[in-house]
């Protein structure tokens, strides 16, 4: 009798594993890497790989809020500093790249997702309701070109200070 009581789930609740093209594989890889020099517990990986699983469920009637969050909590971080202020000793080389999230247009993709994820009531730019399916997929795909573009080089550059102060011989 207990188990009467208990929510029953809507519409299909299995869900298929998102696969990804290589690129988003190699876009996750730098996401997580950038988020392990901050040492941040969530995956950036995770959450990308959960926004295109939710954004799949057409009996989600609120697939499109949760899939922007998602994706601006992977942004978050960055556009508030917290990973370029515990850096430690790449702190300055990152400084001078830091403004290459903002350059790409990352600063407006977060407010998207934000408007998204907050169902419009943050701001008047995006009607939310009027948002379409097509309309996420172009914001996911701005998305990831500006994540590539805005992690190709700050990656790279860590990779290169840490081999330095490692003491490593260049190879």
């Amino acid at each position: 009798m207990a188990d009467e009581l208990l929510p029953q789930p809507i519409g299909d609740t299995s869900s298929t594993p998102v696969r990804l093209t290589p690129e988003q594989e190699e876009l996750c890889r730098r996401m997580d890497e950038l988020h392990a020099l901050d040492q941040l517990q969530a995956k950036p990986s995770d959450m990308f790989r959960g926004a295109l699983s939710v954004i799949e469920d057409e009996n989600n009637p609120d697939r499109i809020a949760q899939a922007a969050h998602s994706l601006r909590e992977i942004l978050y971080p960055i556009m508030s500093g917290r990973v370029r202020r515990s850096i430690g000793a790449r702190e300055k080389a990152f400084e001078s790249y830091g403004s290459v999230f903002l350059d790409v247009g990352l600063g407006k993709i977060f407010g998207d997702l934000s408007d998204l994820a907050h169902h419009g009531v943050t701001s008047a730019r995006l009607d939310f309701l009027s948002v379409t399916r097509r309309d996420f997929d172009e914001l996911v795909e701005a998305f990831e070109t500006s994540m590539r573009r805005a992690l190709i080089r700050p990656i790279d550059v860590h990779r290169s200070i840490d081999h330095f102060l490692s003491g490593d011989p260049p190879k």
